[in-house]
């Protein structure tokens, strides 16, 4: 059975990754015989967290020194749990768990070289010592490098970094830092590195005064939430017969890659597209390509006399853009209304681009009347105190 600070650390996490890409019921069945992950696993295609929790029984602190001594020997339990589960992801082609939906889901073989492999532990007192509180790796020969976080901390960096790229453009740079800067870093508070990524994720020259900045952070969540919008999807796809319940999840997924000024920018879209739609007035798809992603992006609005016809228009919008930009994923959302009721519908398509005809042609159409739609490139962190 979890622990407080498991159920703690998992519903931090799943914050960042949706309830659909975090893992907390690890048992699986293998050829030799019933085995477990680590407490929390987070997994999105080729973004891999592996998450070991220790707790000190708050019964059981004692003296500065066997705090200490209880410090280090559950950071190195830790480290081995965590490599028994980077064992069973070599071993096995793919691994079958259950997610927080209660959907079992079968992680692939990951690449091993890009799992974030992180310890978090709970004191429950405050006789670690400032250099053991500061410790941000354990160093293996045979694991690698493993993140260490006091659970004060990882609050914090899950508090800052709203998505699952995010964390994981976090926890790379935070080894690159670590590594560049092994003895200064070990005596600065996690607060630094998270600024100092927040400011730039350029490794190479420490700046105090990048900590000053953190309370400044640009952390408007009403601009990049998409929650509400998501809890619809289940049941507002246009997904082929005979789908699994959890097919949906390739929608979500190009939205769960996303960073913080990625999904402003399709929330935007989507809430002018609904506002169209509210009008009931003739209004033109918006689109655009996000290249870090390779996925493109459609939003439909259709006046009343059109709304029959959603579903042609969703898929038809949605394969051209993603054919006109050679884009390898598409995903369109179309908006109509019914009395006073809005009608959401949603499609994904992913395949390698082809040459077609038809498409061509169709393409050739389009230009013409839509124009060549949007391709971005948005920036990273913003301050209240600095220009855009």
């Amino acid at each position: 059975m979890a622990t407080e600070s498991e159920r703690i650390v998992t519903s931090i996490s799943s914050n960042v990754f949706f309830e659909e890409f975090t893992f907390d019921k690890n048992q699986f069945r293998s050829k030799d015989g019933e085995l477990e992950l680590a407490d929390t696993v987070l997994w999105l295609d080729d973004l891999l967290f592996v998450i070991q929790v220790k707790e000190r029984n708050p019964n059981d602190v004692k003296t500065a020194v066997e705090e200490n001594k209880w410090f280090l020997n559950v950071t190195k339990k830790a480290k081995k749990q965590i490599g028994d589960s980077i064992t069973f992801f070599k071993s096995y082609d793919g691994i079958k768990i259950k997610n927080l939906r209660n959907h079992e889901i079968e992680i692939l073989k990951p690449s091993l070289d890009q799992i974030n492999k992180v310890i978090v532990y709970v004191p429950n007192s405050d006789l670690i010592t400032e250099e053991n509180r500061f410790t941000k790796f354990y160093e293996s020969s045979q694991v690698g490098n493993v993140h260490i976080f006091h659970i004060e901390d990882y609050l914090w960096v899950c508090k800052y970094l709203v998505t699952p790229t995010e964390l994981d453009e976090y926890l790379k740079f935070r080894e690159r830092i670590y590594l560049k800067h092994k003895q200064i870093i070990s005596i600065f508070p996690e607060q630094y590195v998270l600024s100092h990524f927040l400011n730039t994720d350029d490794e190479s020259i420490i700046r105090e005064g990048y900590i000053e900045t953190l309370t400044t952070v640009d952390q408007d969540t009403v601009g990049w939430d998409m929650s509400g919008i998501i809890r619809s999807f289940p049941n507002k796809l246009v997904m082929p017969e005979g789908s699994a319940a959890h097919d949906y999840y390739a929608i979500i997924k190009q939205i769960a890659k996303l960073k913080r000024f990625e999904l402003k920018h399709l929330k935007d879209r989507f809430i002018a597209m609904i506002d169209d739609v509210e009008k009931d007035t003739m209004a033109f798809p918006y689109r655009y390509a996000n290249p870090r992603t390779e996925c493109g992006f459609v939003f439909v609005p259709l006046v009343k006399e059109k709304a029959g016809v959603w579903r042609n228009a969703l898929v038809a919008f949605t394969g051209i853009f993603k054919y006109k930009w050679k884009l390898k994923k598409c995903l369109g959302v179309c908006a109509s209304k019914d009395g006073s009721y809005f009608d959401i519908n949603w499609a994904f398509t992913e395949s390698d681009w082809i040459y077609d005809q038809k498409l061509d042609e169709a393409v050739k159409r389009d230009l013409e009347v839509y124009g060549q739609g949007e391709i971005i490139n948005l920036g990273r962190y913003k301050f209240k105190d600095k220009e855009d």
